[in-house]
């Protein structure tokens, strides 16, 4: 708003002058030149990387939601990265993509993770009977950005919000808490698998492998 010299709704700021703006926000296809919402969304990312500079001002709105998701990740990944690489201009980039947080990691000097902050009404009657698989918790939104990640995604939380039925909370919940086991499984077998190649002797291997095969046996087990 400073920027074409409009009203700043605040008592004071410091705004830094850029060259240009650029934004790449919404979802909608062209059904004129016939292109997807994803082809369109990465054309106009295209003509940003090739019009940025290290003065400009770039905001990305979740890149890479149009495709798969191993693709959008991947797409989204390397686009950040290359603008903090290359193109260096302040970038605002939107997402709800875990991996592409640890690029904090990679880059803690250029890089800052946010989120918008939240309160979480826990149902004590839900924690009472350890029955976490029930409809979401509530969520209230605080509309204030905060520094970090989120702990967890509160999709589900947001879909009690939009008044859902009841019924499909539940299955989805069930259904988020199956995905989320299968995940850590799949994080605990790749760590095995990493003490494996670290294995120095046969008794570094005897151990591993008694280590996979009582976690096998739990997981085959009825829950």
């Amino acid at each position: 708003m400073a920027q074409i010299g409009s009203y700043v709704p605040a008592e004071e700021a410091t705004i830094g002058i850029v060259d240009a703006v650029f934004t790449r926000m919404g979802a909608a296809d062209n059904i004129y030149k016939g292109r997807s919402t994803f082809m369109e969304e990465l054309t106009d990312t295209a003509e940003i990387i090739r019009k940025a500079t290290p003065q400009s001002l770039v905001i990305l709105d979740e890149l890479g939601r149009g495709t798969s998701t191993h693709d959008g990740i991947a797409i989204a990944y390397a686009t950040l990265e290359y603008f903090i690489r290359d193109v260096r201009s302040l970038t605002l980039f939107v997402t709800h993509y875990p991996p592409i947080c640890e690029l904090e990691k990679c880059y803690p000097e250029q890089v800052g993770n946010y989120h918008m902050g939240f309160l979480v009404n826990e149902d004590g009657s839900k924690q009472e009977s350890g029955d976490v698989e029930q409809e979401p918790d509530s969520v209230t939104f605080l509309y204030q950005i905060t520094r970090g990640t989120a702990a967890r995604s509160y999709g589900l939380n947001v879909a009690k919000l939009a008044d859902v039925p009841g019924e499909i909370l539940r299955k989805a919940a069930h259904k988020s808490k199956e995905l989320e086991d299968l995940v850590n499984r799949r994080r605990k077998r790749l760590k095995h698998f990493a003490d494996f190649w670290m294995a120095r002797d046969v008794k570094d291997l005897h151990t591993w492998t008694e280590e996979l095969e009582t976690e096998e046996i739990q997981t085959s087990l009825p829950h």
